[in-house]
Protein backbone atom coordinates (compact mmCIF):
# COMPACT_ATOMS: atom_id res chain seq x y z
CA UNK A 1 0.00 0.00 0.00
CA UNK A 2 2.84 2.35 0.86
CA UNK A 3 4.42 1.65 -2.54
CA UNK A 4 1.16 2.52 -4.26
CA UNK A 5 0.78 5.76 -2.32
CA UNK A 6 4.37 6.79 -3.21
CA UNK A 7 3.75 6.01 -6.87
CA UNK A 8 0.49 7.91 -6.87
CA UNK A 9 2.01 10.99 -5.25
CA UNK A 10 4.87 10.85 -7.76
CA UNK A 11 2.48 10.90 -10.68
CA UNK A 12 0.61 13.84 -9.17
CA UNK A 13 3.92 15.70 -8.72
CA UNK A 14 4.95 15.07 -12.29
CA UNK A 15 1.67 15.92 -13.93
CA UNK A 16 1.39 19.01 -11.75
CA UNK A 17 4.86 20.18 -12.76
CA UNK A 18 4.36 19.89 -16.50
CA UNK A 19 1.12 21.59 -17.39
CA UNK A 20 -0.41 20.55 -20.67
CA UNK A 21 1.57 17.31 -20.95
CA UNK A 22 -0.83 14.80 -22.46
CA UNK A 23 1.76 12.25 -23.47
CA UNK A 24 1.68 9.03 -21.48
CA UNK A 25 5.17 8.32 -22.78
CA UNK A 26 6.48 11.55 -21.29
CA UNK A 27 4.78 10.90 -17.98
CA UNK A 28 6.32 7.43 -17.85
CA UNK A 29 9.68 8.86 -18.88
CA UNK A 30 9.56 11.39 -16.09
CA UNK A 31 8.93 8.66 -13.55
CA UNK A 32 11.97 6.74 -14.82
CA UNK A 33 14.00 9.93 -14.88
CA UNK A 34 13.20 10.83 -11.29
CA UNK A 35 14.11 7.33 -10.17
CA UNK A 36 17.44 7.34 -11.99
CA UNK A 37 16.49 4.91 -14.76
CA UNK A 38 17.85 7.11 -17.51
CA UNK A 39 17.94 4.63 -20.39
CA UNK A 40 14.29 3.76 -19.85
CA UNK A 41 13.43 7.45 -19.60
CA UNK A 42 15.23 8.11 -22.88
CA UNK A 43 13.33 5.27 -24.51
CA UNK A 44 9.99 6.71 -23.39
CA UNK A 45 10.88 10.24 -24.48
CA UNK A 46 11.98 8.99 -27.90
CA UNK A 47 8.62 7.25 -28.30
CA UNK A 48 6.93 10.55 -27.43
CA UNK A 49 9.13 12.39 -29.93
CA UNK A 50 8.17 9.95 -32.68
CA UNK A 51 4.50 10.12 -31.71
CA UNK A 52 4.39 13.91 -31.56
CA UNK A 53 6.90 15.19 -34.15
CA UNK A 54 7.74 18.85 -33.85
CA UNK A 55 6.64 18.98 -30.21
CA UNK A 56 9.10 20.76 -27.92
CA UNK A 57 8.25 18.69 -24.82
CA UNK A 58 9.81 15.31 -25.68
CA UNK A 59 12.90 16.93 -27.19
CA UNK A 60 13.46 19.03 -24.05
CA UNK A 61 12.95 15.94 -21.92
CA UNK A 62 15.56 14.05 -23.93
CA UNK A 63 18.04 16.87 -23.28
CA UNK A 64 17.50 16.49 -19.54
CA UNK A 65 17.63 12.69 -19.58
CA UNK A 66 20.91 12.63 -21.48
CA UNK A 67 22.29 15.28 -19.15
CA UNK A 68 21.40 13.21 -16.09
CA UNK A 69 23.05 10.23 -17.79
CA UNK A 70 26.16 12.44 -18.21
CA UNK A 71 26.07 12.17 -21.99
CA UNK A 72 26.58 15.87 -22.41
CA UNK A 73 26.99 16.11 -26.17
CA UNK A 74 23.64 14.43 -26.75
CA UNK A 75 22.04 16.59 -24.05
CA UNK A 76 23.29 19.82 -25.63
CA UNK A 77 22.19 18.64 -29.06
CA UNK A 78 18.63 17.95 -27.94
CA UNK A 79 18.41 21.23 -26.03
CA UNK A 80 19.63 23.11 -29.09
CA UNK A 81 16.99 21.31 -31.18
CA UNK A 82 14.25 22.08 -28.63
CA UNK A 83 15.11 25.76 -28.54
CA UNK A 84 14.95 25.96 -32.32
CA UNK A 85 11.43 24.48 -32.18
CA UNK A 86 10.20 26.78 -29.39
CA UNK A 87 12.74 28.67 -27.29
CA UNK A 88 10.28 29.88 -24.66
CA UNK A 89 8.60 26.48 -24.42
CA UNK A 90 11.93 24.67 -24.11
CA UNK A 91 13.15 27.01 -21.39
CA UNK A 92 9.89 26.59 -19.48
CA UNK A 93 10.15 22.82 -19.73
CA UNK A 94 13.75 22.81 -18.53
CA UNK A 95 12.81 25.11 -15.65
CA UNK A 96 10.14 22.65 -14.60
CA UNK A 97 12.74 19.90 -14.42
CA UNK A 98 14.81 21.94 -11.98
CA UNK A 99 12.09 21.46 -9.36
CA UNK A 100 11.51 17.83 -10.27
CA UNK A 101 15.19 16.90 -10.07
CA UNK A 102 16.12 19.32 -7.29
CA UNK A 103 18.80 21.08 -9.30
CA UNK A 104 19.54 24.62 -10.48
CA UNK A 105 20.86 26.30 -13.62
CA UNK A 106 19.83 23.28 -15.70
CA UNK A 107 19.75 25.02 -19.08
CA UNK A 108 23.17 26.54 -18.38
CA UNK A 109 24.60 23.24 -17.14
CA UNK A 110 23.49 21.39 -20.26
CA UNK A 111 25.03 23.93 -22.62
CA UNK A 112 28.19 24.49 -20.57
CA UNK A 113 28.96 20.79 -20.12
CA UNK A 114 28.15 20.12 -23.75
CA UNK A 115 30.64 22.81 -24.72
CA UNK A 116 33.36 21.25 -22.57
CA UNK A 117 32.72 17.81 -24.05
CA UNK A 118 32.79 19.06 -27.63
CA UNK A 119 35.99 21.08 -27.37
CA UNK A 120 38.53 18.37 -28.15
CA UNK A 121 36.61 17.04 -31.17
CA UNK A 122 34.80 20.09 -32.51
CA UNK A 123 36.07 23.40 -31.14
CA UNK A 124 33.72 25.41 -33.35
CA UNK A 125 30.69 23.63 -31.89
CA UNK A 126 32.14 24.01 -28.40
CA UNK A 127 32.48 27.78 -28.80
CA UNK A 128 28.95 27.98 -30.23
CA UNK A 129 27.50 26.17 -27.19
CA UNK A 130 29.56 28.22 -24.73
CA UNK A 131 28.20 31.41 -26.28
CA UNK A 132 24.65 30.06 -26.05
CA UNK A 133 25.23 29.31 -22.36
CA UNK A 134 25.63 33.07 -21.83
CA UNK A 135 21.88 33.45 -22.41
CA UNK A 136 20.99 33.15 -18.72
CA UNK A 137 20.26 35.63 -15.93
CA UNK A 138 22.78 34.37 -13.36
CA UNK A 139 25.88 36.63 -13.19
CA UNK A 140 28.10 33.91 -11.72
CA UNK A 141 27.22 31.50 -14.52
CA UNK A 142 27.70 34.13 -17.21
CA UNK A 143 31.14 34.77 -15.74
CA UNK A 144 31.97 31.06 -15.84
CA UNK A 145 30.89 30.83 -19.47
CA UNK A 146 33.10 33.76 -20.44
CA UNK A 147 35.97 32.11 -18.59
CA UNK A 148 35.34 28.91 -20.52
CA UNK A 149 35.45 30.84 -23.78
CA UNK A 150 38.70 32.48 -22.67
CA UNK A 151 40.24 29.07 -21.93
CA UNK A 152 39.19 27.84 -25.38
CA UNK A 153 40.77 30.87 -27.02
CA UNK A 154 44.00 30.30 -25.10
CA UNK A 155 44.16 26.70 -26.27
CA UNK A 156 43.80 27.94 -29.83
CA UNK A 157 46.56 30.51 -29.28
CA UNK A 158 44.17 33.47 -29.48
CA UNK A 159 45.57 35.37 -26.51
CA UNK A 160 43.94 38.76 -27.14
CA UNK A 161 40.52 37.16 -27.51
CA UNK A 162 41.13 35.21 -24.30
CA UNK A 163 42.00 38.41 -22.45
CA UNK A 164 38.81 40.07 -23.71
CA UNK A 165 36.68 37.14 -22.54
CA UNK A 166 38.30 37.21 -19.09
CA UNK A 167 37.54 40.94 -18.89
CA UNK A 168 33.90 40.20 -19.77
CA UNK A 169 33.86 37.49 -17.08
CA UNK A 170 35.01 40.08 -14.55
CA UNK A 171 32.33 42.54 -15.71
CA UNK A 172 29.67 39.86 -15.35
CA UNK A 173 30.61 38.93 -11.78
CA UNK A 174 33.11 41.16 -10.02
CA UNK A 175 33.23 38.77 -7.05
CA UNK A 176 34.52 35.83 -9.06
CA UNK A 177 38.27 35.72 -8.42
CA UNK A 178 39.16 33.13 -11.06
CA UNK A 179 38.99 35.48 -14.10
CA UNK A 180 41.23 37.97 -12.28
CA UNK A 181 43.76 35.21 -11.52
CA UNK A 182 43.76 33.83 -15.05
CA UNK A 183 43.94 37.25 -16.69
CA UNK A 184 46.78 38.14 -14.33
CA UNK A 185 48.62 34.97 -15.33
CA UNK A 186 48.42 36.01 -18.99
CA UNK A 187 49.80 39.45 -18.19
CA UNK A 188 52.54 37.83 -16.09
CA UNK A 189 53.51 35.59 -19.03
CA UNK A 190 53.58 38.64 -21.31
CA UNK A 191 55.65 40.58 -18.74
CA UNK A 192 52.81 43.05 -18.34
CA UNK A 193 53.75 43.31 -14.69
CA UNK A 194 51.69 46.36 -13.71
CA UNK A 195 48.53 44.86 -15.22
CA UNK A 196 49.25 41.49 -13.61
CA UNK A 197 49.71 43.10 -10.21
CA UNK A 198 46.41 44.99 -10.56
CA UNK A 199 44.60 41.71 -11.22
CA UNK A 200 46.19 39.94 -8.26
CA UNK A 201 45.54 42.89 -5.94
CA UNK A 202 41.86 42.78 -6.90
CA UNK A 203 41.74 39.10 -5.95
CA UNK A 204 43.03 39.84 -2.46
CA UNK A 205 40.41 42.56 -2.00
CA UNK A 206 37.77 39.92 -2.67
CA UNK A 207 39.39 36.97 -0.93
CA UNK A 208 42.56 37.46 1.08
CA UNK A 209 42.86 33.70 1.66
CA UNK A 210 43.80 32.95 -1.98
CA UNK A 211 47.25 31.56 -1.26
CA UNK A 212 48.34 31.14 -4.87
CA UNK A 213 47.96 34.87 -5.41
CA UNK A 214 50.66 35.71 -2.87
CA UNK A 215 52.91 33.37 -4.83
CA UNK A 216 51.98 35.06 -8.11
CA UNK A 217 52.56 38.53 -6.65
CA UNK A 218 55.97 37.33 -5.51
CA UNK A 219 56.73 36.24 -9.07
CA UNK A 220 55.66 39.66 -10.40
CA UNK A 221 58.05 41.40 -8.02
CA UNK A 222 60.81 38.94 -8.89
CA UNK A 223 60.51 39.76 -12.58
CA UNK A 224 60.33 43.45 -11.73
CA UNK A 225 63.54 43.06 -9.69
CA UNK A 226 61.79 44.32 -6.56
CA UNK A 227 63.30 41.64 -4.38
CA UNK A 228 62.29 42.98 -0.97
CA UNK A 229 58.62 43.06 -2.02
CA UNK A 230 58.98 39.62 -3.61
CA UNK A 231 60.43 38.17 -0.41
CA UNK A 232 57.64 39.70 1.68
CA UNK A 233 54.89 38.21 -0.50
CA UNK A 234 56.57 34.82 -0.89
CA UNK A 235 57.25 34.53 2.85
CA UNK A 236 53.55 35.22 3.44
CA UNK A 237 52.57 32.48 0.99
CA UNK A 238 54.98 30.10 2.70
CA UNK A 239 53.64 30.96 6.16
CA UNK A 240 50.11 30.07 5.01
CA UNK A 241 50.87 26.92 3.01
CA UNK A 242 53.80 25.51 4.94
CA UNK A 243 56.91 24.18 3.25
CA UNK A 244 56.52 23.71 -0.49
CA UNK A 245 59.09 23.63 -3.26
CA UNK A 246 57.55 26.40 -5.40
CA UNK A 247 57.51 29.11 -2.73
CA UNK A 248 60.87 28.03 -1.36
CA UNK A 249 62.52 28.09 -4.77
CA UNK A 250 61.15 31.53 -5.63
CA UNK A 251 62.36 32.75 -2.25
CA UNK A 252 65.75 31.19 -2.95
CA UNK A 253 65.94 33.15 -6.21
CA UNK A 254 64.81 36.38 -4.52
CA UNK A 255 67.44 36.06 -1.78
CA UNK A 256 70.09 35.17 -4.36
CA UNK A 257 69.27 38.16 -6.54
CA UNK A 258 69.35 40.44 -3.51
CA UNK A 259 72.76 38.95 -2.65
CA UNK A 260 71.56 37.45 0.63
CA UNK A 261 73.42 34.24 -0.15
CA UNK A 262 73.11 32.60 3.26
CA UNK A 263 69.31 32.82 3.19
CA UNK A 264 69.29 31.60 -0.41
CA UNK A 265 71.34 28.52 0.53
CA UNK A 266 69.09 27.94 3.54
CA UNK A 267 65.99 27.86 1.32
CA UNK A 268 67.74 25.52 -1.10
CA UNK A 269 68.54 23.09 1.72
CA UNK A 270 64.93 23.23 2.90
CA UNK A 271 63.79 22.17 -0.57
CA UNK A 272 66.24 19.25 -0.56
CA UNK A 273 64.73 18.06 2.73
CA UNK A 274 61.22 17.90 1.27
CA UNK A 275 59.71 14.63 0.02
CA UNK A 276 58.42 14.02 -3.50
CA UNK A 277 60.09 17.02 -5.12
CA UNK A 278 60.17 16.76 -8.91
CA UNK A 279 63.61 15.82 -10.30
CA UNK A 280 63.56 18.88 -12.59
CA UNK A 281 63.10 21.12 -9.54
CA UNK A 282 65.94 19.37 -7.70
CA UNK A 283 68.21 19.91 -10.72
CA UNK A 284 67.47 23.63 -10.74
CA UNK A 285 67.99 23.91 -6.99
CA UNK A 286 71.33 22.09 -7.01
CA UNK A 287 72.63 24.17 -9.90
CA UNK A 288 71.59 27.42 -8.25
CA UNK A 289 73.19 26.34 -4.97
CA UNK A 290 76.41 25.66 -6.87
CA UNK A 291 76.27 29.13 -8.40
CA UNK A 292 75.61 30.71 -5.00
CA UNK A 293 78.59 28.95 -3.45
CA UNK A 294 80.69 30.21 -6.35
CA UNK A 295 79.39 33.75 -5.76
CA UNK A 296 80.62 33.32 -2.17
CA UNK A 297 83.92 31.97 -3.52
CA UNK A 298 83.21 28.75 -1.62
CA UNK A 299 84.32 26.51 -4.48
CA UNK A 300 84.68 23.34 -2.38
CA UNK A 301 81.00 23.44 -1.46
CA UNK A 302 80.13 24.27 -5.07
CA UNK A 303 81.87 21.05 -6.12
CA UNK A 304 80.27 19.08 -3.29
CA UNK A 305 76.72 20.15 -4.04
CA UNK A 306 77.00 19.39 -7.77
CA UNK A 307 78.54 16.00 -7.04
CA UNK A 308 75.58 15.29 -4.79
CA UNK A 309 73.23 16.12 -7.65
CA UNK A 310 75.20 13.83 -9.99
CA UNK A 311 75.15 10.99 -7.44
CA UNK A 312 71.35 11.34 -7.17
CA UNK A 313 70.97 11.45 -10.96
CA UNK A 314 69.29 14.85 -10.97
CA UNK A 315 71.98 16.81 -12.78
CA UNK A 316 71.85 18.25 -16.27
CA UNK A 317 74.40 19.70 -18.71
CA UNK A 318 74.54 22.99 -16.81
CA UNK A 319 75.66 21.07 -13.71
CA UNK A 320 78.87 20.06 -15.49
CA UNK A 321 79.53 23.71 -16.33
CA UNK A 322 79.20 24.75 -12.68
CA UNK A 323 81.51 22.04 -11.37
CA UNK A 324 84.08 22.65 -14.13
CA UNK A 325 84.24 26.32 -13.20
CA UNK A 326 84.54 25.53 -9.48
CA UNK A 327 87.45 23.15 -10.10
CA UNK A 328 89.15 25.78 -12.26
CA UNK A 329 88.87 28.30 -9.44
CA UNK A 330 90.36 25.71 -7.07
CA UNK A 331 93.35 25.45 -9.40
CA UNK A 332 92.55 21.86 -10.39
CA UNK A 333 92.95 22.36 -14.10
CA UNK A 334 92.80 18.70 -15.13
CA UNK A 335 89.60 18.10 -13.15
CA UNK A 336 88.15 21.25 -14.65
CA UNK A 337 89.08 20.08 -18.14
CA UNK A 338 87.47 16.65 -17.56
CA UNK A 339 84.17 18.20 -16.46
CA UNK A 340 84.29 20.72 -19.30
CA UNK A 341 84.56 17.81 -21.73
CA UNK A 342 81.51 16.19 -20.16
CA UNK A 343 79.67 19.49 -20.49
CA UNK A 344 80.54 19.73 -24.21
CA UNK A 345 79.53 16.10 -24.84
CA UNK A 346 76.29 16.58 -22.94
CA UNK A 347 75.39 19.69 -24.95
CA UNK A 348 75.99 17.80 -28.21
CA UNK A 349 73.57 15.07 -27.18
CA UNK A 350 70.78 17.41 -26.14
Amino acid sequence: MKKFLFFASLVILITGSFHGCKSAEETGGNIHLQQGRYDRAIGQFKEAEAKYPGSVGPVSSLAVAYFMKKEYKEAAGYLDKAMKIDKEGAEGKIKGYEDLLNTRYLKWQILYNGSVEYFEDDSKKAVELAKKSLDVTYPEKISQSYSLLAMMMLKEGKVEEAKNFYKKAIEADKNDVEPYINLGRIYLTERGLDEALKCFDEVLKIDSTKIEVYELIGQVYLLDKKYAEAIKSLEKALAITGQNSTSLYNLMVAYYQSKNYDEAIKKGKEILELENVKPSVLTTVYNLMGQIYEAQKDYKNAVAVIKEAIDKGVNNCASYSVIAHAYYKLGKVQESSNWSKKWEDCDKNE
